[in-house]
C-alpha cells in the first residue's frame, strides 16, 4: 500500500505538579482541553472577543488552525465537512479526583501532521494554564515535564529547557506492528465512552462496518486537512467487505457522562459505549487502520479523549 506517505503523528506525556489543591472531575479530558483552549487563545489572540471566522488574521493565527479547525480555502475534497477534526488528542489517562500541593499527575498528548510543529504553543499554553488554574476552585499547577512516549525528555519545568526530539511515527511504522496480529478475529476494547453516529443518532450498537466507517472517515479527514494527503482507497469495496465481518461476542454497555461547556454555558450529555466486542471475518486489510486509530481514537469528541480503544 503506497498510501499515507505524508502521515505523521507524535505522542507526548505531559506531567503537571499541583501548586494548590486541584479537584478534577470524573473524566478530565474535557477540562484539560477546555483549559488549554482558553490559555491558548489568551496567549495568541490580539483581536478581542470576536468569532475566529470573522477575524482578518484567521489565516495566519495558530489558534483557529489548532482549536477551531475549518476547511481551508480552496479545499477540493471533504469541503462539506462542517466539523474538521482537530489535529490533537488529549488522553487524560486516569486523571481524576483531588491532587494536593506537590502531587503530580499526567496525561498523554498526540499531535497530527502540521500540528507537531506547534508543540511549543501547547507547552506555553499549559504553562500559562498552570497560572490561571484548572478544575473546581481553579487549582494551580506547574508544567513539570514533557516526555516522548519513549520516556525521553522534551521539556523540563525547572530549567525551562526544551529538547528537540524526532519522535514522529509514520503510517508505515504503525502498519508494520500489525503483522503478528491474527487476521480472522479481533477484540476491540473501548476504554472511554465512544460516541458513534448512525443515521444522525448516537448508536448503542457497534457492528464492525459502522466502527470501520467512522474510523476511516476520521483518518481520511486528518490526513487531508493536516497532512496534505488524500486517502485513495476503494471505500465502497472496503465498506462492503466490512459488512461481512460478524460480531461474535459483545459486552458493550452504555456509560453516561455529563460535562459543562463554558462556551455554550450549559451541561452536555456525552455518554457512549464502553466494554469489549469481538469480531470475526476477513480482517487483514483493516488491521493497519485499526492500529492507527489506537492513537487517534474513534467517534465524536475524540479530541478530549473519548473513543479510546485497544485491540
Amino acid at each position: 500500500m503506497d498510501i499515507l506517505q505524508n502521515f505523521r503523528l507524535a505522542c507526548y506525556r505531559i506531567v503537571l505538579t499541583a501548586y494548590s489543591t486541584i479537584v478534577m472531575p470524573p473524566y478530565a479530558g474535557s477540562t484539560l482541553r477546555g483549559g488549554f483552549g482558553h490559555a491558548f487563545r489568551k496567549m495568541v489572540c490580539t483581536q478581542g472577543p470576536i468569532d475566529c471566522k470573522d477575524c482578518t488574521l484567521k489565516a495566519v493565527c495558530p489558534y483557529p488552525y489548532i482549536f477551531e479547525t475549518a476547511p481551508f480555502e480552496g479545499a477540493q475534497q471533504l469541503r462539506t465537512y462542517g466539523d474538521v477534526p482537530r489535529p490533537f488528542v488529549i488522553d487524560p489517562l486516569s486523571t481524576r479526583g483531588e491532587y494536593r500541593r506537590g502531587q503530580s499527575f499526567a496525561f498523554n498528548l498526540t499531535l497530527v501532521g502540521r500540528a507537531i510543529d506547534y508543540l511549543p504553543y501547547f507547552l506555553v499554553s499549559f504553562r500559562e494554564l498552570g497560572e490561571i488554574g484548572i478544575g473546581k476552585g481553579r487549582g494551580r499547577f506547574q508544567l513539570t515535564h514533557v516526555l516522548t512516549d519513549g520516556g525521553e525528555p522534551v521539556y523540563d519545568g525547572d530549567t525551562q529547557m526544551v529538547h528537540n526530539r524526532n519522535n514522529t511515527l509514520s503510517f508505515d511504522e504503525i502498519r508494520g506492528e500489525t503483522t503478528s496480529l491474527p487476521t480472522d478475529t479481533l477484540t476491540v476494547r473501548l476504554l472511554t465512552p465512544t460516541r458513534i453516529t448512525h443515521k444522525g443518532q448516537i448508536t448503542d450498537k457497534l457492528p464492525f462496518h459502522l466502527f470501520w466507517r467512522r474510523l476511516i472517515g476520521r483518518i481520511s479527514a486528518l490526513a487531508y486537512f493536516h497532512c496534505g494527503e488524500s486517502l485513495n482507497l476503494d471505500f465502497k469495496g472496503l465498506i462492503a467487505q466490512a459488512e461481512t465481518v460478524e460480531t461474535v461476542e459483545s459486552s458493550l454497555r452504555w456509560k453516561d457522562w455529563t460535562r459543562y461547556s463554558s462556551r455554550q454555558h450549559q451541561k452536555m450529555q456525552l455518554g457512549g459505549l464502553v466494554g469489549s466486542v469481538t469480531y470475526a471475518g476477513d480482517l487483514g486489510m483493516f488491521l493497519p487502520w485499526i492500529a492507527l486509530g489506537k492513537f487517534l481514537h474513534v467517534g465524536k469528541n475524540a479530541t478530549f479523549g473519548l473513543g479510546k480503544y485497544r485491540v
